[in-house]
């Protein structure tokens, strides 16, 4: 039924459970339209510190904290020499600790839930890349944000992430990074040094 539909609210009242037993506040609220196997929006709340990030098609992404001052979210340029690269704080596994072994001059952000697509967004990290299993609605709010702040989004095969296209609501392993080359890079690094990327 759900495969016919072109149009509908995908959302996810609570993303980050292990960070919300844990109490640190990063968890979140998200919510996403989907138009034609894409996100068109997607709205993203903090819920303990009052934080929303948005993003759509027509307008770009904002931030605001406590309903106000709206900040205008872009991507960075990506200028610096060490490579911002977010993860996250509870999924660590042993095909992102390879890939970064092979990388030299790199800096570690650690985040919980779809907060990682927000760190791309606003230019605080460079690169988001996902090696284990998420669910659709885990990345479709975030992947608008992140998207219209500027940012590149891709499958592990170098393909548009696609949503209710597949009986399972699973999405492949992902890279969210502030440019194309940057992702293409990673793409090609993690080909050679991970065997079992699926």
């Amino acid at each position: 039924e759900r495969s016919e539909w072109e149009l509908y609210w995908l959302i996810d009242p609570l993303d980050g459970t292990k960070e919300f037993l844990k109490r640190n506040g990063e968890f979140t609220v998200n919510i996403a339209l989907i138009e034609n196997n894409t996100p068109i929006l997607g709205v993203i709340f903090v819920p303990v510190t009052n934080e929303i990030y948005w993003g759509s098609k027509k307008f770009g992404s904002y931030y605001s904290l406590d309903g106000e001052n709206y900040e205008k979210l872009s991507v960075s340029d990506s200028l610096s020499d060490t490579l911002k690269i977010v993860a996250s704080r509870s999924h660590a596994n042993e095909e992102m600790e390879t890939l970064l072994n092979s990388i030299d001059n790199f800096e570690l952000l650690s985040k919980g839930s779809s907060l990682k697509f927000c760190l791309i967004a606003s230019g605080k990290a460079d690169i988001y890349p996902r090696f284990g299993l998420t669910s659709e609605w885990d990345t479709a709010a975030g992947e608008a944000i992140a998207r219209f702040a500027g940012g590149y989004i891709v499958n592990i095969d170098n393909n548009q992430m696609t949503y209710n296209k597949k009986e399972s609501l699973l999405n492949p392993y992902f890279i969210v990074s502030c440019n194309r080359e940057i992702c293409e890079n990673f793409l090609s690094l993690s080909k050679k040094k991970i065997s079992k990327i699926h």
